[in-house]
């Protein structure tokens, strides 16, 4: 009879170890890619929310300026707006267009359509850090209800700043945003005195800005807002 020698089967345990091996460290490397694009796609969905938020805020104060009251509701531009708002001290951001005041401190307040003849105060503003929309009750009579009910739209906002569009000029600061009462009123004198032009005339857009805190405060965000 002959001997069958019949070849070893299965691994020897050397290679059982070596191939546990090269499994763990294949699984160590899957899992830091894994973690890694986890804590990407979560920075990536907080960067796309914040910018959703801007978005959104930026999208209100642009329907809310152009609803703004025009000269047939506020003749001569009547400073219902900047009166509420500051205490009765209009200033010379009665040059903008009817329904519209800018004030660094006070921030942007409008007389706004509310739908079926009512009109009402609103005005954007900072306090703390936070953007805040605040309304007064809607009312078909002037003087209108200050805007006292706040609702805080964003936060994280360092500053909001407000340019005009005038014709012949490009972007200016509203009068109430030069702190020179002389260079104001220099600035006033040269708007009305302009022949063909009233005051707040010439006035297309406002641009919006707002500075967020953080590693990007230097870099704004803008919304540019074509007057009607």
């Amino acid at each position: 009879m002959k001997d069958i020698r019949r070849s070893q089967q299965g691994f020897t345990l050397i290679e059982v170890l070596v191939a546990l091996t090269l499994m763990a460290l294949v699984s160590l490397i899957s899992w830091r890619g894994l973690d890694a694009v986890q804590q990407t796609g979560e920075r990536l969905d907080e960067r796309a929310e914040e910018t959703l938020s801007i978005v959104r805020a930026l999208g209100q104060i642009e329907r809310d300026v152009q609803l703004h009251a025009g000269a047939d509701v506020l003749p001569d531009q009547i400073s219902t707006v900047s009166d509420a708002a500051s205490g009765g001290a209009a200033k010379s951001s009665a040059r903008l267009p009817a329904g519209i005041a800018w004030d660094p401190e006070i921030g942007l307040s409008l007389v706004r359509s509310a739908g079926d003849g009512l009109w009402q105060q609103l005005r954007w503003h900072l306090q703390e850090g936070k953007l805040i929309r605040a309304i007064g009750a809607p009312s078909y009579l002037l003087p209108l209800p200050a805007a006292e009910t706040g609702v805080v739209v964003l936060e994280d906002v360092d500053t909001l700043t407000v340019r005009m569009w005038q014709a012949g000029r490009g972007w200016v600061d509203p009068p109430s945003a030069v702190r020179d009462g002389a260079s104001a009123n220099a600035q006033a004198d040269a708007s009305a005195n302009t022949p063909g032009q009233a005051a707040g005339s010439g006035v297309t857009g406002l641009e919006i800005a707002l500075y967020r805190r953080g590693a990007a405060s230097g870099k704004p965000y803008r919304k540019v807002v074509v007057l009607p």
